[in-house]
């Protein structure tokens, strides 16, 4: 029985009825794009950001090479490998990421030997060797762009594992924590290393998630790039191990597990081998470098900082990520395996093993943990979006949720955020060793003989005069021998918040105070308090504490021969300095 019918109002009314009806879901499909858009708007805004913070300064210290350890070691690989010596005579780290820089100089040599910049391969090459100023560059923007895919895949990650919200979380917090910020600005494999690990990951979730072999395979292509650019980037294939033997539907047999294992190592052994292929022709000599890496790695380099297990939570982390984010990623990794134990122990299974290998010994750079961070950033996005959605529901104001949740993520990331803004603006500014070597050009255009003090990070860099003749600045480090006839023309003494207790050589002060002190480069207030520095890694710029740092590298004082000519030249100090030594004083405000 009809209780009600609503009285048919005429064509007019059909017509309407019948055009709602068509419109109704054009109106739906309109909508469910909508929050497509926006993630994609939003993932493009994050990438933005994150090349923006990476991709600044990248040229810092250039045409200088001693002002980022090892970098000079992937300069000089690539440099062979581009005049077809493809064998790199060095196996402390594999030889993929120097294949990778001397292959991004190809087309710029193409460009320029059509453009008539370069006569041929002899010429492009001895110009990279009378300044290697491209190769530096080069390997950066490797390191830079491959930091800025890592946070593109990290959001596809997490999209995978748990949705759309948290993957732009987790992308933002890899977009500006510190420590993947300031290793993409080195032309050193660690971030590109970083960038292969996760994209093995990514497979492995999806190899989870669909069970099919093609996953498994790209997976392990990945792991086998992974270990191609770092050796401990294997450590990945461990996840994919665990995924093998338990997957999503738990049903698997043990000779079904072994054969898909035996798959993946096949291909991520044969893909390593493909792309550091001289680890097996020159087998001897790279077992011999593997057992001096690992020799290296337990006894420790410079200072002793303790366990790397200890350090790396205390300083790597605490600093390369802000205590905020360390303490989200490391909450979010306990809630992940309470509340989905099977996503869980895929997601932790490669940082604790990680942790546990590079944290048994005493060498303690904190690059060295830098793989583990992305995984960190992914538990932390995860943590902070269910405290938002917790707060909202317990609010009873679920509208709430998404600002919630960004409101937080913002408290959690400032730190980080706040020390990628500081370390952006001082790398941008000229290094104190670059200042003090064109203060030296300057007064000494027809060379001079200059002896140095301190470690070799602190010394300075002159080009050579051509491919095959050396500059006229010849550099020696400060010797104690007394028995030496020769003075040298100049003297230069360091001291920084890096190194403060530094000695100088008795001899060294001895000359210093029979020299004129003509110039000082000051980089930083030696008074300052809080600067926390990566103690083992010879860079002048530190992890935490920039207030009272005015620029890259230590402070400098050169000391020239009084009976120089050099020594009497004048000087038109800016009006604002005092009288004295500090003729050139590059301190800033």
């Amino acid at each position: 029985m009809v209780l009600w019918r609503p009285r048919f109002a005429g064509v007019s009314s059909l017509r309407q009825e019948v055009r709602s009806e068509e419109v109704a879901p054009h109106l739906l499909r309109t909508r469910s794009r909508i929050p497509g858009v926006r993630t994609h708007a939003s993932l493009a805004g994050i990438l933005i950001v994150a090349a923006a913070v990476r991709y600044w300064a990248l040229a810092f210290c250039l045409p200088g090479q001693l002002c980022r350890p090892d970098e000079e070691a992937v300069v000089s690989v690539a440099i062979g490998v581009l005049g077809r010596n493809f064998n790199p005579h060095f196996f402390d780290w594999p030889t993929l990421f120097m294949y990778e820089t001397a292959a991004s100089l190809v087309p710029f040599f193409k460009v320029g030997w059509l453009l008539g910049w370069f006569r041929g391969e002899g010429h492009f090459i001895g110009t990279l060797m009378a300044d290697a100023s491209r190769v530096f560059l080069a390997a950066r923007v490797l390191s830079a762009t491959a930091g800025v895919a890592s946070v593109w895949v990290l959001f596809r990650v997490a999209r995978h594992l748990f949705d759309e919200g948290t993957a732009l979380v987790a992308a933002s917090f890899l977009a500006l924590a510190f420590l993947p910020v300031r290793d993409s600005h080195f032309g050193v494999p660690d971030t590109t290393a970083t960038f292969f690990v996760l994209v093995s990951f990514l497979f492995i979730v999806r190899f989870w998630e669909s069970n099919q072999r093609r996953d498994l395979i790209v997976a392990a292509v990945a792991a086998g790039l992974a270990a191609s650019t770092k050796y401990n980037a294997a450590i990945i294939s461990l996840a994919a191990l665990w995924v093998v033997f338990r997957p999503r539907s738990g049903r698997t047999t043990l000779a079904a597990g072994l054969r898909r294992s035996a798959l993946f190592a096949v291909i991520a052994v044969s893909t390593f081998g493909l792309t550091s292929p001289y680890c097996f022709v020159a087998y001897e000599q790279w077992i011999a470098s593997l057992q001096g890496i690992s020799a290296h790695l337990a006894a420790g380099h410079g200072v002793m900082l303790g366990r790397g297990w200890l350090v790396h939570l205390t300083s790597s982390l605490r600093y390369g990520l802000g205590l905020p984010l360390l303490v989200a990623g490391l909450t979010g990794l306990f809630l992940l395996v309470w509340k989905h134990p099977a996503k869980g122990m895929i997601v932790v299974v490669f940082p604790v093993a990680y942790w546990g290998l590079i944290g048994s010994g005493y060498t303690v750079f904190a690059r060295y943990i830098l793989p583990v961070v992305p995984i960190l950033c992914l538990t932390a996005a995860f943590a902070v979006v269910h405290a938002g959605r917790s707060l909202a529901e317990v609010s009873r104001r679920s509208g709430l949720a998404v600002a919630t949740t960004w409101g937080l993520a913002l408290l959690v990331i400032a730190p980080s955020a706040w020390s990628v803004v500081q370390f952006d603006r001082l790398l941008g500014r000229t290094d104190s060793r670059l200042l003090a070597a064109q203060w030296v050009e300057l007064h000494f255009p027809g060379g001079a003989s200059i002896s140095e003090v301190g470690r070799r990070s602190t010394n300075l860099f002159f080009l050579p005069e051509g491919p095959n003749k050396p500059s006229r600045y010849r550099t020696t480090r400060f010797t104690e021998d007394a028995t030496e006839a020769s003075e040298p023309d100049i003297i230069i003494v360091p001291r920084s918040l890096f190194n403060p207790g530094a000695v100088v050589p008795a001899r060294a002060t001895a000359l210093a105070s029979r020299y004129t002190p003509l110039c000082v480069i000051e980089a930083q207030d030696l008074s300052a308090q809080g600067a926390i520095y990566d103690w083992q890694d010879e860079f002048y710029l530190p992890l935490v504490g920039f207030g009272g740092i005015w620029r890259p590298g230590p402070n400098l004082t050169i000391y020239v021969r009084p009976d120089l000519p050099g020594s009497a030249f004048p000087h038109r100090p800016p009006p604002s300095e005092a009288t004295g030594p500090l003729f050139c004083s590059a301190a800033v405000s």
